[in-house]
């Protein structure tokens, strides 16, 4: 099993899960001028070692053919930006485990090593390129693919959150100008940088669980907290990446998010939209997607369905 590279298909299945829940969604991807096709999406209450109930899942929804990506946990992996080795591409990975040594807090012989490279400024030559290191522990990779091949998924790909969220916010993303997304997974608020397509920068921002369901010190101490990093962030990008201009910030689907985008559009120099998932997809008519929490459970899921291209 080739980790974290990725295939092309007709239909993909894209899986991510938490500690109790199980999000599903197999599309058809995007043909040109078109929306992709959601065939199925679902959020099933079980852990990832339900094994014989998640085979019957599998077997009801007819998922065994498709091809299937499954998105890690934000706490099962690391993202390192390093200078990409000069080296041969049938050696980078070799490489990274080197720079990466002292880095982690697991030894890198116990880690699945790729890498993913970030774009440059093509009106300078001669700069030293940039790349994503991403690792992980090699058992925690096994442990969770294993789940999904004994249910009986056709696993082809581990991806990680950024990059499957990568793959929405290209849908979202205006010509010739970087987008900046936002969402909130339990253990705080991811962002991805992103312009044609590419990932060009990452962070995961830890924030307390469920703040946005609160609405006094615990909402106000997280809220300056996340406006503290994002204005860092955007200082930073502009900084590492003058030659992109920012169109503007999107946040996912997530509970109470009016209230969150509100005090975000009033907090930063960047204009701040919303998305649903039906603005990118078509989805299945026969289901309700109207509840934001129901859509922030399925956008990994989505991201990891939507996977397309070769990683190095």
């Amino acid at each position: 099993m080739e980790w974290f590279k990725r295939q092309k298909s007709k239909q993909q299945v894209g899986v991510s899960f938490t500690e109790m829940h199980i999000s599903t969604v197999a599309l058809t991807p995007p043909t040109e001028g078109s929306k992709p096709v959601v065939s199925f999406a679902a959020v099933e209450q079980m852990p990832l070692h339900a094994t014989s109930t998640l085979r019957h899942f599998v077997t009801k929804n007819a998922l065994k053919s498709m091809s299937c990506n499954l998105v890690l946990n934000v706490d099962q992996y690391n993202i390192v930006q390093i200078d990409k080795p000069n080296l041969p591409d049938n050696e980078v990975k070799s490489a990274l485990r080197w720079k990466l040594k002292g880095l982690l807090d697991y030894s890198v012989d116990q880690a699945v090593v790729d890498g993913v490279d970030l774009p440059s400024d093509p009106s300078v030559a001669n700069r030293q390129p940039l790349m994503l290191a991403i690792c992980a522990k090699k058992a925690t990779v096994n442990e969770a693919g294993n789940h999904l091949v004994d249910a009986g998924f056709n696993l082809r790909s581990i991806d990680v959150h950024a990059l499957a969220q990568r793959n929405v916010a290209h849908l979202l993303e205006h010509e010739e100008r970087a987008l900046v997304m936002l969402s909130i997974l339990p253990r705080g608020c991811l962002i991805t940088f992103t312009a044609k397509g590419e990932l060009y920068h990452t962070r995961l921002i830890e924030l307390d669980r469920d703040f946005l369901n609160d609405r006094d010190e615990i909402y106000r101490t997280n809220f300056d907290k996340l406006v503290l990093e994002l204005q860092r962030s955007l200082d930073s990008f502009d900084r590492q990446f003058p030659f992109l201009s920012l169109n503007r910030m999107v946040v996912a689907p997530v509970a109470h998010r009016d209230y969150l985008v509100s005090g975000l559009s009033s907090s930063l120099y960047v204009p701040v939209n919303v998305f649903n998932l039906e603005d990118i997809v078509e989805l299945p008519a026969n289901q309700d997607f109207s509840s934001m929490e129901k859509q922030a459970m399925l956008m990994p899921a989505l991201g990891a369905a939507l996977r397309q291209e070769v990683a190095v």
